[in-house]
């Protein structure tokens, strides 16, 4: 996949998630002895707390491939790849056990420690942020492969190595270059006589 398309993708998954992450992910009641039987909710924040953070890393490990060299872009989308393939297992958990997830936060929320029984079903805001960063996952994998392909970064703003800046903002040789050279540094022309 090209550098463009790889930016834009992951762009877009990286809004679906911060979308969901805000939305309910899960909902249900809880039974208790004390308090009954009471409603309860957790968005994406509360239920999968660390894969928003880890779907930011896995879009910074992209922007970071865009600007280094092929060896070191190879390790960055790797980094990225983990980081978004961790996402969807935080995510998957949500998906799997939605009752081991509210129980806690349904104790919480009663002030209790440990966790509530708690019958509770999922939203489509789990499958939507699942389907994302199992999508990222994957595109940092294609990239990983096809990262080679990216060329190098854009050299045109590097100094080079044997230049100085001039009197005129213009790029010059070293003094000690022009004395290799048989050039004399010192040798000025006179300015012209208005």
């Amino acid at each position: 996949m090209s550098r463009g398309r790889t930016l834009v993708v992951t762009g877009v998954l990286v809004l679906v998630v911060v979308a969901a992450v805000g939305r309910t992910w899960a909902t249900g009641t809880a039974d208790d002895a004390v308090l009954g039987s009471s409603a309860v909710s957790a968005t994406g924040g509360q239920a999968a707390p660390g894969a928003l953070a880890l779907v930011l890393a896995a879009a910074a490990a992209v922007v970071a491939a865009l600007i280094t060299r092929p060896v070191i872009r190879r390790i960055v989308l790797g980094i990225g790849a983990l980081a978004a393939a961790g996402a969807t297992a935080i995510i998957l958990r949500v998906l799997a056990d939605p009752e081991g997830v509210l129980g806690p936060i349904a104790a919480k929320a009663v002030g209790r420690s440990g966790a509530l029984a708690v019958r509770a079903q999922t939203t489509g805001w789990v499958v939507a942020a699942l389907t994302a960063t199992v999508t990222l996952t994957v595109l940092l994998l294609l990239s990983l492969w096809s990262a080679h392909r990216w060329g190098a970064t854009s050299r045109t703003y590097d100094a080079d190595a044997d230049t100085v800046a001039g009197a005129r903002e213009e790029r010059v040789r070293s003094d000690w270059d022009a004395l290799s050279s048989g050039h004399d540094p010192t040798d000025v022309p006179d300015a012209p006589r208005t």
